[in-house]
């Protein structure tokens, strides 16, 4: 394995997380404390002091906890304990998994987590993009028989479906993916949904699709971490078969070896209720943050873009730049001004050919796809985020 590129978009966040008065450069939801996890999912505090307290700190079993793992089969159907091992976040379980199928070419979709396209790329594979592209106004938007037409001729071994799409907001509904996933097995591609967000992918459901059946060729990655503003809790599942995950806890031991027994502890308190207040203030706060922004870009003179349909992240424009020097000078701009925001560059916007189109079968598309724009988190209060939504009208629009 060679070495991995730097990771370009985490020099981003480390530089401005801790310092902006407006953090919208981050994928994940309102942060929220021990406590609030705690008693949000039914336990008093004075429950929740005493088994923090008289919580061993041995290890914990190496595939995780019986009862955690329980849960997480639960969330995908025919799945069963021995599918599913936890880890230390969903990145530890895309790690292990990329370097146990070792795929020689990976189709996923693009612009893409660095993380998905980068490891397989150090590993030696091809990367074959299936493109997401933004129309002129900022929707994006997939073509699947060209997806369908670039698998069928690239032959690929392996194929990810990253749902809802981080950048883009996209979610791609049951129909949709039941055809490339039949495509795929079709064409002997083993299928990683990497389904981070999937605790908020509907408005109305708890969960929202899964790629998981009990075939050999299929692997999920998730966690609610982020979904639910906790990422510093690092905690992640992988979904597949026990003689694949066997192989992948083996070289778990090597590092993390097991997931702290705290970590394990909150998550399934977490988990194992999901009528919870918690959830439900997860799920409130979301919809109402995608309503602040559906108005915010109604009415806004400097930004365009859409809402996401699904998980925490857009891709926005600015209006009337078609230059990078234009947009860098916007960038610093607002984040002079207080508000982080992540850059498009940062995740690679603009590396591929069809994302230098100017139309496509007679579409108009945004320099979107070029990276004349930003990544926006909806990760705040609803108070906040309509606060910091105003700040960046305010700062674009202040003469210098």
């Amino acid at each position: 394995m060679k070495a991995l590129n730097t990771f370009i978009m985490e020099d981003w966040l480390e530089t401005y997380r801790f310092n902006s008065p407006f953090n919208l450069g981050e994928s994940g939801g309102s942060p929220r404390s021990v406590k609030e996890l705690l008693l949000g999912s039914g336990l008093s505090e004075k429950k929740s002091s005493e088994i923090f307290l008289d919580t061993l700190l041995n290890d914990s079993p190496n595939r995780g906890r019986e009862d955690l793992r329980k849960l997480v089969a639960d969330m995908h159907p025919g799945a069963q304990i021995d599918n599913v091992l936890i880890t230390t976040g969903t990145s530890e379980a895309l790690f292990l998994l990329f370097r146990y199928l070792s795929p020689k070419k990976i189709a996923l979709p693009l612009p893409a987590f660095q993380l998905l396209y980068e490891i397989p790329s150090a590993l030696g594979a091809q990367i074959i993009p299936l493109p997401i592209r933004f129309l002129e106004h900022g929707t994006p938007f997939v073509d699947i028989s060209e997806w369908k037409k670039i698998i069928k001729e690239n032959d690929p071994d392996c194929l990810l479906i990253n749902n809802p799409h981080n950048p883009s907001g996209l979610v791609f509904e049951k129909t949709f993916l039941l055809e490339i996933k039949k495509l795929a097995k079709d064409v002997s591609c083993k299928i990683i949904g990497d389904e981070h967000y999937r605790f908020l992918s509907t408005d109305s459901e708890i969960l929202g699709e899964t790629l998981f059946d009990t075939s050999e060729n299929v692997f999920i990655t998730g966690s609610f971490i982020k979904c639910f503003g906790v990422p510093g809790l690092r905690i992640g599942w992988c979904v597949g078969t026990k003689k694949v995950l066997d192989s992948m806890q083996n070289e778990k031991n090597y590092t993390t070896h097991t997931v702290n027994p705290i970590t394990e502890w909150i998550s399934y308190e977490v988990l194992k209720n999901r009528d919870s207040h918690l959830f439900k203030e997860v799920k409130e706060e979301w919809i109402k943050n995608k309503l602040i922004l559906k108005d915010f870009l109604a009415n806004s003179q400097t930004v365009y873009g859409a809402v996401p349909v699904g998980g925490l992240v857009t891709a926005l424009g600015f209006k009337n730049v078609n230059n990078q020097d234009e947009v860098d000078k916007l960038l610093k701009k607002l984040i002079d001004g207080g508000v982080f925001i992540l850059p498009l560059s940062s995740m690679e916007f603009g590396q591929y050919a069809f994302q230098n189109e100017h139309e496509y079968n007679g579409l108009r598309l945004s320099f979107i796809n070029k990276g004349y724009g930003f990544r926006l988190g909806l990760g705040c209060t609803s108070e906040k985020f309509s606060r910091a939504l105003h700040e960046i009208e305010r700062i674009l629009l202040r003469n210098e």
